[in-house]
């Protein structure tokens, strides 16, 4: 590898992020099924198509060569950066949303622009459309640019039959579901049907092999619009101060980037449970859940009663340890008290009642588990109920609104996962959705370019599959910027390095397998200091057929490696649109 000191780059946007690492571990296996593992897996996300909207397309015909669709259940609260992170297996994601409340820094953090159009997971999709222009258009002309967004995946997947399993993701959906709702749904599915036939058999003509097609939907939807609440007299009643910074126990930050069903609340411990009960006397209020972090129970309070249960980490455990009044989640009738249950047996139990895998769910959403900034109290709204910000409700005035979701009832909760050779469970919670696509390893099919730190200190990069996949990559050129924190901003001066990939590597990377090569950087970033990378791939005409880029990261002390999501930059020539 060689290394070129002293090259300057252009100014980058002051971002600060942090990558914090985290493993999950499932308890119940369950198996896939797939009729021939060596055809290629086109694995595409339509986000927000409600479960009882897909069966019911089906019966009127759409989607004849797939499977019925089994119930995929959303992580809560259900919301659909947080969904597909879960879905995905990504690293551990900030929030909820883009725009939440930091712990650390004590303030709202974010960009509401960035809520609309860049996801806070990792990019694990070979295709998604996330521009910002194109999620306003869409938004105001009412999710109109779903067939560009079909076609030009059409193009993307038939220009090469690599990768083998190809990862995409149509957003349109959801703003569909929003603004159009069930009519506006069935329109848009007959579109995404109608194009995956063409699709299908143009890569059957071209490739002479099948395309087998898996379908998943993150969530549900209302499909009805509902009357924004107002938390603001209900606060000041009980001497809760609504502010924007948590200095004292009686204030408390509500904030919410669009209009959703469901309501979080950050506070300090000292009133943390008063407010969960506080707000669970609200007409508009179906169940509020918190977590007491001094006794280590979890409470779900509604109108009906109070639900105390504890989770046992390593045993994948449940235990309802205390009901007053009604059941708030009608579980009690399947469960009983004080009794340790495998979280198999909780979920089973669950599904009987309106909030499927309730308790998972739970303490997932109110716990570090999976965020980095968890709520401290959260309201799932009853239907018809809404919370919503300024720059959403405008929105909505131009083209007017359906539906949401985000609250934990099942309505909101269940998406869809169906496939043309794929048969699944009845149920299956968002969590499990990686296993079941056979042949595929979330683990072992890195990204495009992998940080690793060694037990010694040192860092390595890993080039993966998806880079040595470019058409005519001959090298990569990298460089690595450290974050000034006194001048707010990305330094200019950085490395240069530069790695000539062999056409031994480019041959291996497609045998079925993912591949990868690493290489030890003559120097390695300090621990703490946030840096972003970006990447140029040329050909052996020193030509760019690529760029690459990173979001911002903080380099943590050695836990295995850290993978570092890749965004393009650039639109490159059509023939280069195969990796993409």
């Amino acid at each position: 590898m060689e290394k070129i000191s002293g090259f300057r780059g252009g100014k980058s946007k002051s971002v600060i992020g942090l990558l914090l690492f985290f493993t999950l571990v499932f308890v119940f296996e369950i198996k896939s099924f797939a009729a021939d593992p060596s055809s290629r897996h086109l694995y595409l996300g339509l986000d927000s198509v409600p479960y009882s909207i897909f069966a019911e397309a089906q019966e009127r015909g759409l989607f004849k060569d797939f499977r019925p669709p089994s119930k995929m259940i959303a992580p809560f609260p259900v919301l659909s950066n947080y969904a597909w992170a879960v879905i995905m297996n990504t690293e551990k994601v900030e929030s909820y949303q883009a725009k939440y409340y930091h712990f650390g820094l004590n303030k709202i953090v974010g960009r509401l622009m960035h809520e609309v159009g860049k996801p806070t997971y990792p990019n694990r999709f070979d295709f998604s459309d996330d521009r910002v222009i194109k999620k306003i258009i869409a938004y105001i002309t009412g999710g109109g640019s779903v067939k560009g967004e079909m076609k030009h995946l059409g193009e993307k997947v038939l220009a090469s039959n690599q990768p083998r399993l190809f990862f995409a993701l149509i957003g349109t959906s959801d703003i569909v579901a929003h603004m159009k709702g069930a009519k506006g749904l069935h329109k848009l599915l007959k579109i995404v049907d109608r194009e995956l036939v063409r699709i299908r058999e143009e890569h059957l003509k071209k490739f002479k092999e099948p395309l087998v097609i898996t379908l998943v939907s993150d969530h549900g939807n209302t499909l009805k619009s509902g009357k924004i609440i107002n938390v603001k007299k209900i606060l000041k009643k009980n001497n809760f101060n609504l502010t924007k910074k948590l200095k004292g126990p009686n204030d408390v930050i509500y904030h919410s980037s669009g209009i959703l069903s469901v309501a979080n609340f950050f506070i300090r411990d000292t009133r943390k449970i008063e407010l969960a009960r506080t707000l669970a006397t609200q007409p508009w209020s179906d169940v509020v859940v918190t977590f007491d972090r001094e006794k280590d129970v979890f409470l779900v309070i509604s109108q009906k009663g109070t639900l105390t249960f504890e989770y046992h980490d390593e045993k994948n455990e449940f235990r309802i340890i205390n009901l007053v009044g009604a059941d708030p989640l009608g579980l009690v009738p399947h469960l009983p008290l004080g009794k340790w249950i495998p979280q198999s047996q909780v979920l089973e139990a669950s599904v009987k009642t309106g909030y499927p895998d309730s308790l998972m769910r739970i303490q997932t959403g109110l716990t570090q588990r999976r965020v980095n900034h968890p709520a401290s109290v959260i309201v799932s709204l009853k239907k018809g109920n809404e919370s919503g910000s300024k720059f959403m409700k405008f929105l909505s005035i131009l083209k007017g609104r359906s539906g949401t979701h985000g609250a934990l009832a099942a309505f909101e909760s269940i998406g869809i996962i169906s496939s043309t050779d794929y048969e699944f469970p009845e149920w299956v919670p968002a969590r499990e959705v990686h296993k079941l696509i056979e042949g595929y390893d979330f683990g072992k099919r890195f990204e495009a370019m992998t940080l690793i730190w060694t037990g010694n200190g040192n860092c390595k990069m890993r080039f993966g599959q998806p880079l040595l996949d470019i058409p005519d990559i001959a090298s990569v050129q990298f460089i690595i910027q450290i974050f000034d924190h006194q001048r707010h901003r990305f330094s200019r001066s950085y490395d240069l390095y530069k790695m000539k990939i062999s056409s031994r590597r480019i041959q291996s990377s497609s045998l079925g397998n993912p591949r990868f090569f690493d290489v030890l950087l003559p120097k390695t970033p300090k621990h703490g200091v946030l840096f972003q990378l970006q990447a140029r791939v040329l050909d052996v005409n020193s030509r760019v057929v690529a760029k690459l880029k990173t979001r911002r990261l903080t380099i943590m002390r050695y836990k295995g490696y850290s993978k570092l999501p890749i965004k393009k930059i650039f639109n490159p020539p059509k023939k280069y649109l195969a990796w993409y």
